[in-house]
């Protein structure tokens, strides 16, 4: 029986005005087949003038669910194996997506469009500084599936995942947080870890091992799962899964609705076309 109600943090822009066209999403997954969000309304600084862009259904995340077959009804997924530092093996359950949702925006009585690129930002460092992305995972067991786990395993994050399968920690293709150790016990567990378990700020690159830009510019890709330590005597559900944080509108995408230029061939084309009816009235 679910039990928890989930809230995911708002990311603060406080600090970031240099990046006009930097937005927020929020997304939440219930189940499998079940998830939704939106990304907020911004304005881009254009050299016209500011264009307000208003909300933004967020595009439906892939659910990656290592063991479908053992995922009772009403769980997003469910999860057996250890994922160590990288999860390289791709056992955690993850929330991704890839490509761009459209914007659209005003200028006075002009309309514009603008891609916003399904990606991991650059880290952004307010005052105080936050969190760039943040999560809630609620996830335990369900004994009226069958499903009664016992153990103590150690969870965390990814952002994005390190696919390239050599047991070695490939800089730029993830960043990483554990939290905390989680007791199962006989009997119904709910549980909720959220980004407030630990003090690390949660940007998608940190100075940290592996070197590099970790999960910057990596298409979104939330991965939680079991990392290491202990036992599981069952598959550990995921409940349900919240996801938010910051998105970069792409300025290069701008464009007017419709643009310019189809406008004068609309109205040339029909100026052409009152000018051949005159013409042909006039020879009758």
């Amino acid at each position: 029986m679910k039990r928890l109600v989930l809230a995911i943090v708002t990311v603060a822009l406080a600090g970031t005005s240099a990046r006009a066209a930097l937005t927020t999403f929020t997304y939440l997954q219930s189940d499998q087949a079940t998830g939704a969000g939106s990304i907020a309304p911004f304005v881009l600084a254009d050299v016209g003038g500011p264009i307000t862009f208003g909300a933004t259904p967020m595009p439906a995340a892939s659910v990656f669910n290592p063991l479908p077959g053992q995922t009772p009804p009403g769980f997003v997924g469910a999860l057996n194996a250890q994922a160590l530092n990288a999860n390289e093996a791709n056992t955690a359950v993850a929330l991704t997506w890839s490509g761009f949702a459209t914007a659209t925006g005003t200028r006075g009585a002009d309309t514009f469009t603008i891609k916003i690129p399904l990606k991991f930002v650059a880290k952004q460092t307010q005052a105080p500084d936050t969190n760039d992305y943040n999560w809630n995972v609620a996830f335990g067991d369900s004994p009226a599936n069958g499903v009664d786990n016992v153990g103590n395993p150690r969870t965390a994050m990814w952002y994005s995942r390190d696919n390239v399968i050599d047991a070695i920690d490939t800089p730029a293709t993830f960043q990483r947080y554990t939290q905390i150790n989680y007791n199962f016990v006989a009997g119904q567990d709910t549980f909720s870890n959220t980004d407030l378990t630990t003090t690390a700020i949660k940007d998608a690159m940190d100075s940290g091992d592996p070197q590099g830009l970790d999960a910057v510019g990596r298409d979104l890709g939330f991965y939680y799962g079991w990392r290491d330590q202990n036992s599981m005597s069952a598959p550990m559900l995921i409940d349900s899964f919240a996801v938010g944080g910051l998105l970069d509108a792409d300025p290069s995408t701008l464009q007017q609705v419709p643009e310019p230029s189809s406008v004068l061939l609309l109205a040339g084309v029909s100026l052409l076309g009152l000018r051949r009816r005159r013409a042909s009235r006039a020879a009758a």
